[in-house]
């Protein structure tokens, strides 16, 4: 990986270059980096409230994407394990109960924030580019008729080399306090036992066999994934799922430790999974991947005076959702602090969507590769004139803010939030991209592979999975890690003291949908089930549509949006997966959303 420092852009050359998204040119001669002459926002006269909802658990709280995963992440706070050991649990519980989503085979972000010390930590295990790669490698490819289409999705070319198990060690390291045999027993024997699937989980089979319908080359490289973990798509709900190799990988991890992971049977045989269809995994680059422990983003007083801890790029949520915060304190405030659900406030937030979207997808990328303005994107004055640019009553098209360039999105996702007595709080989000990743997986380990290479720039200029254009500044190369919306975020009010974690799975519906939990607690003061569960909007700038959920009684409120001039979309999937806790001097109530089936658990 490049370890050159990167270059220092001057703030100038990166407002000329925010000029084509729409920026007045006025922003020259005040972008400043600080608020001097202007008036400190009034947090005193804010709506922000807590909920008045009982507090179901005092001692500790878990919210993930599956109530088993739930249930292990509490057992092993209740045998003495803190934060970071109940989420290292749940973590390798989830790449069992929805290998759909996340694994061994792919990576995530990891946001810590330690209540009594006022630590912050963060943690990159973001997969990365193998080598054999290059920026024109699927152009190349596609040319030489070297792999069917689309090479970038499916089989061994769309995968990178995998994060998670490195990740979980390095969070073990860090602070944990339990054995990592202990920690990764319950997966191992979820994984041995078995688990009856749920709707979600035979939702993910039916896309399966859609692929291997529309991609009949994929029937090859799924072949092991079709058998084992889709039982040739026969599963129902009393079916059950088991898959022994993988339950000696998680135990062989937990006796041996990471070094089982990069050296020896469990790498070569990956590998050999990998490039049996043309991949570019190698056992050797399994064994030199490495986490890193970039510095969180933190946010101070962003909105309604709470500080953002956050994750800082190759996350492009982070940075999306500090901007759309703070300036929704200060559009909200203008209009009378209007409830959320009104018409008003859902204009304000899609119009504060459009402009993060747009810079989102022009600035961001790998800061080992690229120079990305975090700095600059963040300046207070930046995110004050962009709520300047709001019109309070009338859509903003998106042309006139940017070029259409997106960044890519995650589908197979899942999070988790963890918060243990001492009010140690750990946001976690995990990947292999989309469904089932790349429909590789190693009948030797268990283990499926994720599909992270289709979220860089696979062919310039054309739309990725997930129908985006991405930037030039996401092309893949050895060892770069691709941008991804993951956006595992803890809010800290200004004594300290956490007042609410989250995060989401839904590619770049996890910005829109992880801000809108985080505004229905800390502005409407709302309890975390009635927070996770409310419908929400999304909107990523291109194309120029606003995707919402069902509502009750939704005709006024849309016909009063498009009014405004709002083109507005249903949404038949879902806006994100969204898992939350909010905190209270008192206790800790946890929520995982219903529309993955998901249940929290605490203590």
């Amino acid at each position: 990986m490049n370890q050159d420092p990167l270059p220092r852009i001057d703030r100038r050359t990166v407002l000329e270059r925010m000029l084509p998204l729409g920026i007045a040119p006025w922003l020259l001669a005040g972008f400043s980096g600080c608020r001097s002459g202007q008036e400190a926002p009034d947090h005193a006269t804010t709506p922000r409230r807590s909920s008045t909802s009982p507090l179901p658990y005092r001692n500790g709280a878990v919210a993930a994407d599956h109530p088993i995963a739930s249930e292990i992440g509490v057992e092993v706070l209740k045998d003495g394990g803190n934060a970071i050991d109940a989420a290292i649990a749940v973590n390798a519980a989830l790449g069992v109960v929805r290998p759909y989503s996340c694994g061994l085979g792919g990576g995530g972000f990891l946001v810590l924030y330690a209540e009594r010390s006022g630590a912050s930590w963060a943690m990159n295990a973001r997969e990365t580019a193998p080598p054999g790669t290059w920026e024109s490698y699927y152009t190349d490819l596609r040319s030489s008729g070297g792999a069917p289409e689309p090479a970038s999705r499916y089989g061994g070319h769309a995968i990178a080399v995998p994060g998670t198990p490195s990740g979980l060690f390095r969070a073990h390291r860090y602070g944990g306090s339990l054995s990592m045999e202990r920690l990764l027993a319950p997966a191992a024997r979820v994984a041995r036992e078995g688990y009856r699937p749920d709707g979600n989980y035979l939702a993910a089979v039916e896309t399966v066999r859609s692929i291997r319908s529309r991609h009949p080359w994929t029937k090859t490289v799924s072949r092991w994934v079709w058998e084992t973990w889709c039982a040739e798509g026969a599963l129902t709900r009393e079916s059950t799922v088991e898959n022994h190799a993988l339950a000696r990988t998680l135990e062989r991890l937990g006796k041996e430790g990471i070094e089982a992971w990069r050296t020896g049977a469990i790498p070569r045989s990956l590998a050999r999974a990998a490039r049996a269809s043309g991949g570019k995994l190698s056992a050797e680059s399994i064994g030199d991947y490495r986490t890193t422990t970039p510095p969180p983003l933190v946010v101070e007083d962003r909105f309604l005076g709470e500080t953002i801890i956050t994750m800082p790029p190759p996350s492009s949520g982070g940075i999306a959702i500090a901007q759309i915060l703070g300036m929704q304190e200060q559009l909200l405030r203008t209009a009378g602090w209007p409830d959320l659900d009104s018409p008003e406030a859902t204009h304000l937030l899609i119009e504060s969507m459009k402009h993060a979207f747009a810079l989102r997808a022009r600035y961001l990328a790998d800061p080992d590769f690229a120079p990305v303005p975090t700095e600059q994107l963040l300046e207070e004055t930046l995110v004050d004139r962009l709520a300047e640019e709001v019109d309070a009553t009338q859509a903003r098209p998106a042309e006139q803010i940017g070029g259409a360039t997106q960044l890519p999105e995650d589908k197979g996702t899942s999070h988790l939030c963890v918060i243990d007595r001492s009010r140690t709080a750990v946001a976690w989000t995990s990947t292999i991209n989309s469904t089932f990743g790349s429909l590789v997986g190693d009948p030797e380990s268990g283990v499926v592979l994720n599909n992270e290479m289709d979220d860089f720039t696979t062919i310039q200029g054309e739309q990725n999975l997930y129908g985006l254009t991405q930037s030039d500044w996401n092309l893949p190369q050895p060892g770069k890690r691709p941008l991804s919306s993951m956006s595992p975020t803890i809010l800290v009010n200004p004594d300290g003291r956490v007042t609410a974690l989250a995060g989401a799975s839904g590619g770049p519906r996890i910005i829109s949908a992880t801000l809108q939990v985080l505004l229905g607690l800390r502005y409407q003061g709302l309890d975390a089930t009635a927070a996770v569960a409310r419908p929400r909007v999304h909107h990523q700038w291109m194309p120029d549509q606003v995707r919402h959920e069902a509502r009750p009684e939704p005709g006024p409120w849309r016909t009063a949006l498009e009014a405004n001039g709002q083109t507005m979309e249903p949404e038949p999937r879902s806006v994100a997966v969204v898992q939350a806790i909010r905190v209270e001097p008192e206790g800790f109530d946890p929520a995982s959303d219903p529309r993955k089936e998901g249940q929290a658990a605490g203590f």
